[in-house]
């Protein structure tokens, strides 16, 4: 009988652990993309921030427009970083 005490402290301390640590790993549905422009070939300077967005994919759709509607000769580059939200 005394076992099963010993189990069950043993059972709840795990579970409770285990509750714990289910917040600390980020997934994908914890971050926006946002979609930043350089007005040079790489990304330096300050950036102008495009939009933030869903998806990877839609960000990068945004960044390929934005860089088609910049003046012709201009070297351009955008990107899209990870956002965190939580």
């Amino acid at each position: 009988m005394e076992l099963f005490f010993r189990l069950r402290w043993v059972v709840l301390a795990l579970a409770l652990a285990a509750c714990a640590t289910g917040k600390d790993a980020a997934s994908a549905a914890d971050f926006y993309w946002t979609g930043h422009g350089y007005l040079s070939p790489g990304a330096s300077g300050e950036p102008e921030i495009i939009g933030t967005f869903a998806t990877e994919a839609e960000c990068r759709e945004a960044v390929d427009y934005w860089m088609s509607r910049q003046v012709v000769g201009n070297p351009v580059s955008g990107e899209c970083l990870p956002t965190d939200r939580r």
